[in-house]
């Protein structure tokens, strides 16, 4: 390998273990914010989508170590976890998409895990980055779009999380392009067809995350679905598949891990009515922390009630 302060380094650690990652340097964190800012303004980002999850960055960007040299975005392969629910005498298996669940332990947490022992007396620095991470994905080359907006990263499809992390090792180059499509999106509408909601259009390639129902799943309890969703297509917990399970880039790729422990029908009785962790007795909580479940506990009654309401008809 090459030496440890170089970017050339970095990404052989973390394709070693499989994962895929880019360094762009750190001014390029402005250009991820002005992108933004020009997306709303021109109105392809919905107003109170992007206050709720992007507005944040506006500051962060801002707020970079002194001995950071680049922003290194990784992708890690990801997969659908299976979760058994007890309801009215039978076993029902409901799904979490990728990037949902054990955040910490899975991803940011294994990745410092393995830079640190990497990079072990090299003297390298990170730090965890907030920045818009699909579209440094993107930019960077280390992703390509779809037709529904999802990114698509080689040998992992769309099944995988990104991370971002300052880094104290410099770019070689500036990796910086043209978002890139992938070539099949411009005549495949299968994506287009599958979606329940019309998030996905004709007209454009960004989505209308707006109508996604992605956006309604992270909706707290007491915001109601849209009148005219259809009570049929609920089949995750929290999130949607229909777009990315429909697509042909990712035939062959998704994996499906079987969480322990399983909920009986006493947890799952509970579980539609907490809204929070303490709501919970203590066995049924100890099992939602085991499952990774807390942070959602605020939009799965609802969730919950809609996949088994569909589940049963």
């Amino acid at each position: 390998m090459s030496d440890p302060a170089t970017e050339k380094y970095v990404c052989q650690v973390l394709e070693a273990r499989g994962w895929a990652a880019r360094l762009a340097p750190t001014a390029r964190r402005f250009d991820l914010w002005t992108e933004l800012e020009g997306r709303l303004e021109g109105g392809e980002i919905d107003p109170e989508l992007f206050e709720a999850y992007l507005r944040g960055i506006e500051t962060t960007v801002r707020e970079v170590p002194e001995w950071a040299r680049s922003i290194l975005i990784i992708a890690v392969p990801d997969p659908m976890v299976r979760i058994r629910f007890g309801w009215r005498g039978r076993e029902i298996a409901v799904t979490v998409p990728p990037t949902y669940l054990r955040w910490e332990d899975r991803v940011e947490g294994a990745i410092e895990r393995v830079l640190r022992e990497g990079l072990q007396g090299s003297g390298h620095r990170l730090e965890p980055a907030i920045v818009p991470k699909k579209l440094l994905a993107t930019r960077s080359g280390l992703a390509r779009y779809g037709r529904s907006n999802v990114s698509y990263v080689e040998g992992m499809g769309s099944f995988h999380r990104l991370a971002a992390f300052y880094s104290s090792a410099a770019a070689d180059t500036d990796p910086w392009r043209d978002p890139e499509i992938l070539p099949s999106c411009r005549s495949c509408r299968l994506c287009l067809e599958a979606c329940p909601t019309g998030a996905i259009a004709e007209d454009r390639f960004l989505l209308h995350a707006e109508r996604c129902l992605t956006y309604w799943n992270e909706k707290p309890t007491d915001v109601p679905f849209p009148d005219e969703l259809d009570p049929q297509v609920h089949e995750q917990l929290v999130g949607c598949m229909r777009c990315q399970t429909a697509c042909p880039h990712n035939h062959g790729l998704l994996r499906i891990e079987d969480a322990e422990p399983p909920l009986d029908e006493e947890d799952t009785e509970r579980l539609l009515l907490a809204a929070s962790i303490d709501a919970l007795p203590e066995a049924t909580a100890a099992k939602v922390k085991r499952l990774g479940l807390t942070p959602y506990l605020d939009v799965i009654p609802r969730n919950l009630r809609a996949v088994l309401g569909s589940e049963l008809g």
